[in-house]
């Protein structure tokens, strides 16, 4: 069930939800209004989809902008200051419940972190289109977009190198970041990091969580979503900066994996 536009002292809600151990909801803090010390008895996530505000936390200050998505942890005391226009974000507050059938899988719910563009935007973007949504088949597109978007994030969490990593493991990641138009070979990166391909397809699996091909592809992605934001330059183009072989196969991968097209992607976030 969603509830709507409330307004009060504080933020304006505008609509709330719950599905699934999640609770929904999209608000509005005006100009020049706060939030004064305050916690949550659970983790959360807010996405930034309009204006930018300014958040303290652990002696760290953090300025929130569209397309900013921000993980805290249960408990983590934190102040926010809408000091830069009025604001509008969704936030995704996990019950206790929840959070502990999915620790495991999503560590990333016991730490302070922020994510700026790339794939966590365009899922949670994907995530709000279906709370605006809400059709009966709403709450489970919008728990299996959740999940995706914990484990994309988690992920990128355990992207620095983990301690006692081979150096070289790194400095293959490092190759595929330069250049992801290329299309490099396993062969290849591995003689440019001094191993066997065996060797480095084992050890990048097991240092980032997935294969080289899976995290070119995921980078490609991520790079392409940001460019849509951010630009106006034609879809072909980016397609070929992103090392996809035309716009059309730059459209097929992008629709599997964020669930859009990139046109209607562009035009759901230039929109709002």
């Amino acid at each position: 069930m969603v509830r709507r536009r409330t307004a009060g002292p504080g933020p304006t809600r505008l609509r709330r939800a719950h599905v699934a151990g999640f609770t929904l909801t999209e608000g509005i803090h005006s100009e020049g209004s706060s939030l004064p010390w305050h916690h949550h008895d659970g983790p959360t996530l807010c996405f930034v989809l309009q204006g930018a505000f300014t958040e303290t936390s652990g002696g760290e200050r953090l300025t929130c902008t569209p397309e900013t998505l921000k993980v805290m942890p249960a408990g983590e005391r934190h102040c926010d200051a809408f000091d830069r226009g009025d604001a509008r974000g969704l936030l995704v507050e996990t019950d206790a419940e929840r959070a502990r059938a999915i620790r495991t899988h999503a560590p990333v719910l016991d730490e302070r972190v922020a994510f700026h563009g790339g794939l966590p935007a365009a899922l949670a973007w994907r995530v709000y289109q279906e709370f605006r949504r809400m059709d009966d088949a709403a709450p489970l597109a919008i728990e299996g977009l959740l999940l995706e978007l914990l484990a994309v994030v988690s992920r990128r969490r355990t992207e620095d190198l983990p301690e006692g990593s081979a150096a070289w493991v790194g400095q293959a990641r490092d190759l595929i970041h330069a250049d992801i138009a290329s299309r490099p070979t396993l062969a290849r990166l591995a003689d440019a990091v001094g191993v066997h391909p065996v060797t480095l397809a084992r050890s990048f699996r097991r240092t980032f969580g997935c294969t080289v091909g899976e995290y070119l592809r995921r980078l490609r992605i991520e790079r392409a979503a940001e460019q849509l934001v951010t630009s106006e330059v034609p879809l072909a183009e980016i397609a070929l900066t992103a090392g996809f072989a035309d716009q059309s196969h730059f459209s097929n991968v992008f629709r599997r994996r964020t669930g859009v097209s990139p046109s209607a992607f562009r035009r759901e976030a230039r929109g709002r």
